[in-house]
């Protein structure tokens, strides 16, 4: 019995695969596991075994033809035969076909020598870039064996042997690993009296950085601000941050079942449509603007205090909009000094509370109201407040999560660098990243509502 897929089972792996997407790593030694596994029963030639392959991501790894391929020729026919048996068959013919393959008399025959003509028709293809990884690996050994005698210099100069050897799309995690590597070499070897080695691991981070659009710490290592300026650094921190975000909770509800996702988007929905007057539909609001915030890998949280911030979105360690959410349907009225002057306090309420935010950090305080005016005694109190109306911030959330189920239909499963510049790229179109929501919410001033009453 074969169960689930084993994608990374320890820190290296993991880090390999979430923290700087080496993808070809992960096929690897995804095949390679179920390899051992399926055949850990049949070690002799006259040996066989019936494996019972459990799990709706293993079986939807095994469905796939273009992931199979990759597999040994009769291990490939084996399965081909086992989904084929498997279709429109019911439980008791499922125990009957395994009683004749126990048996393994004469009835068995014929099964068996299907099996093997389609195992002579096909054909094992090989992973792409496996190649260019099994023409490094002996400068890899020679890394380790410099770094354990600590000669820091010849540990660079390998990884720089590695690295010519990783060129091209389909091995750039991993080649942005090796840059880190020989990027630490350096900076070791920096700390340790070779000043020269210094400006080589800024220089390789650096690379390192570039070659990986997506890895935020990896931004922050290589000290982007020597060529561009802050602001577009932040830019970038602070986008990487929010789909690494996202990426964990498209992870957190699996990518070949929509069931929990849309159950999710539901709710966000519904809440965010309960806006009458009373308390309980506030809350509901609130919850879904914070699960919305969430979903789209904003660091969100809300509080229950009388005078509190409603929800606010972190992104990074120096981005927050804070918000305060006046979900009614008096779209008639205007709004009053009395939620005019809790919205301004936010920012200083966060600064004091939220401590994985820095001192520094930019926060954009913004009203969510159907209002489109403002009393007179509100005027003095709007100072830096942004305005979102309810209406265009309900139509922006289902833009948003429209986006955002487009791209959990291309989510790979695990952190995948052309899949991380997709959504950069679709958060920028649609102005779902920090900089464009920013950038829009300090054009939409809460002062400039005109004033009446």
């Amino acid at each position: 019995m074969v169960k689930g897929l084993q994608k990374a089972i320890n820190l290296q792996e993991k880090f390999l695969l979430t923290r700087m997407p080496a993808s070809i790593l992960f096929n690897d030694r995804v095949l390679t596991r179920i390899v051992q596994a399926v055949g850990r029963c049949t070690r002799a030639d006259n040996d066989y075994a019936a494996v019972v392959v459990l799990g709706e991501e293993l079986n939807k790894f095994l469905l796939d033809k273009n992931k199979r391929k990759f597999l040994h020729p009769e291990i490939q026919a084996e399965i081909e035969y086992g989904i084929e048996q498997s279709k429109v068959v019911e439980s008791s013919e499922f125990i009957e076909n395994l009683q004749i393959f126990l048996t393994h008399k004469e009835e068995w025959n014929e099964a068996e020598k299907d099996i093997i003509d389609s195992r002579d028709k096909l054909e094992q293809f090989k992973l792409p870039g496996i190649d260019k990884l099994e023409a490094s690996v002996a400068h890899e050994v020679r890394y380790q064996e410099a770094l354990w005698s600590g000669n820091f210099e010849k540990a660079v100069e390998e990884c720089h042997s590695v690295l010519s050897s990783l060129s091209g799309d389909d091995v750039k995690g991993y080649r942005a690993f090796w840059y880190y590597l020989a990027g630490s070499a350096a900076w070791i070897a920096a700390k340790r009296g070779i000043a020269s080695m210094e400006g080589v691991a800024r220089e390789l981070f650096k690379r390192a950085a570039s070659t990986t659009e997506g890895v935020s710490w990896l931004y922050q290592l290589s000290k982007l601000n020597l060529e561009e300026n802050q602001e577009n650094q932040a830019d970038k921190l602070r986008l990487t941050s929010v789909i690494e975000g996202l990426e964990s909770q498209l992870s957190l509800y699996g990518n070949f079942n929509d069931k929990k996702f849309e159950a999710e988007v539901k709710a966000i929905l519904v809440n965010l449509q309960r806006v009458k007057d009373t308390n309980e539909d506030s809350k509901a609001f609130e919850n879904g603007h914070e699960r919305l915030g969430r979903l789209l890998g904003y660091q969100a949280g809300n509080s229950n205090g009388d005078a509190d911030p409603d929800p606010w979105w972190i992104a990074y360690d120096d981005f927050c909009i804070v918000f305060e959410d006046h979900s009614t349907n008096n779209h008639g009225n205007s709004l009053g000094a009395g939620k005019v002057r809790q919205a301004t306090s936010h920012p200083n309420w966060i600064k004091q509370n939220i401590s994985s935010l820095r001192q520094d950090s930019e926060i954009i305080p913004v009203v969510v109201t159907p209002c489109k005016s403002i009393t007179n005694g509100a005027k003095p109190h709007t100072q830096d407040l942004c305005y979102w109306n309810q209406q265009d911030f309900q139509a922006w959330a289902e833009k948003a999560i429209t986006v955002v189920r487009e791209l959990k239909r291309s989510f790979p499963g695990e952190a995948n660098l052309e899949w991380r510049k997709l959504a950069m790229q679709a958060y920028q179109d649609n102005s779902l990243d920090p900089a464009s929501l920013a950038k829009n919410l300090r054009e939409q001033k809460l002062a400039n509502l005109p004033i009446i009453g």
